[in-house]
């Protein structure tokens, strides 16, 4: 799984990942949001698995998962700061695509229900 630098997780997210206690391939990285809100990602290298969520400590709103992840990019752009995790299942290219500023807004064509 190809991640973004450290100095690029500072400069989009405001902070830069960190390894979990239990387990040295599964990173974190908190984006605090609005006054209580926080988006929470972490990628496990080794598995390439990666886990969304937004919420508070009290409550997730969101949790997304996803499995056979290429790459996790950041951006920033057109008034945006955001994250983008691409994944590949059979047959489908997914793209995740997370803003975490200037408001929280998730766009992700697996959930599409029709």
């Amino acid at each position: 799984m190809d991640i973004p630098d450290d100095a690029e997780f500072i400069e989009i997210l405001g902070s830069a990942p960190e390894p979990m206690e239990h387990d040295p391939d599964i990173w974190r990285v908190d984006t605090p949001i609005g006054d209580a809100q926080v988006v929470t990602l972490t990628f496990d290298i080794g598995a390439g698995s990666v886990r969304l969520v937004k919420g508070s400590e009290e409550k997730y709103e969101i949790e997304i998962y996803r499995e056979e992840v290429d790459r996790i990019m950041l951006y920033a752009g057109n008034g945006e700061r955001g994250i983008i995790v691409e994944s590949r299942v059979p047959g489908f290219k997914c793209e995740l695509r997370a803003v975490v500023y200037p408001e929280f807004r998730l766009t992700d064509p697996m959930l599409y229900v029709g």
